[in-house]
């Protein structure tokens, strides 16, 4: 027969003693570095792209581009904590990033200003 609380519900079970793994703290602080200082830079990122790509006045490049950064970045630190590793999470991280420096160095070359 299970035993019951004094409230008559069942006793829950004693957790384990031992807590999280350090293997598990180690990917979790992982994936917190990868969220802040990932996430940051991939909005730096995108948001230097738009300011050279878009085709307005550069003050109104600016203000849209980081309009767009204000969202880009939540969506990258939702996007590390959904991915199913840590390596995953750097690697999407470090490739949409390099995406974004490439479009950085090629609108340059072609002469634009923001």
């Amino acid at each position: 027969m299970r035993s019951l609380s004094p409230g008559g519900a069942p006793a829950a079970r004693p957790l384990p003693a031992s807590g999280p793994t350090p293997g598990y703290r180690a990917a979790v602080a992982s994936r917190a570095g990868a969220a802040i200082g990932g996430g940051y830079l991939l909005s730096w990122l995108a948001v230097r792209a738009l300011a050279l790509g878009l085709p307005m006045d550069p003050v109104d490049n600016v203000v849209a581009a980081t309009l767009v950064g204000l969202a880009v970045y939540p969506c990258a630190v939702m996007w590390v904590f959904a991915a199913a590793t840590p390596t995953r999470a750097w690697l999407g991280l470090g490739g949409a990033c390099a995406l974004f420096q490439l479009a950085i160095l090629v609108l340059r070359a072609l002469g634009g200003q923001a």
